[in-house]
């Protein structure tokens, strides 16, 4: 089965940004990246996502773009 995990910025302080994440069926969640450390916290989860993957999947398509200095307006995560 693959995922394909829909990401956008939904905030931004000059502390961290927040970015909702969405597979493709709608339900949608929301992560913030702490922009000092790259510290990921789930800030409202994705209904349905009872092992956090989806969530997971998006931390890990953000933080690779935090490691090079890059928040973007939107990017995507596939899985499986």
């Amino acid at each position: 089965m693959t995922i394909y995990v829909h990401i956008w910025k939904s905030a931004e302080t000059p502390q961290a940004v927040d970015y909702s994440f969405s597979p493709e069926d709608g339900v949608v969640g929301v992560l913030r990246i702490t922009r000092a450390t790259g510290d990921m916290n789930l800030c409202q989860p994705c209904p349905g996502d009872e092992t956090n993957t989806i969530y997971q999947c998006a931390c890990k398509a953000v933080w690779n773009h935090w490691a090079v200095g890059n928040y973007p307006q939107t990017t995507k995560y596939i899985y499986g």
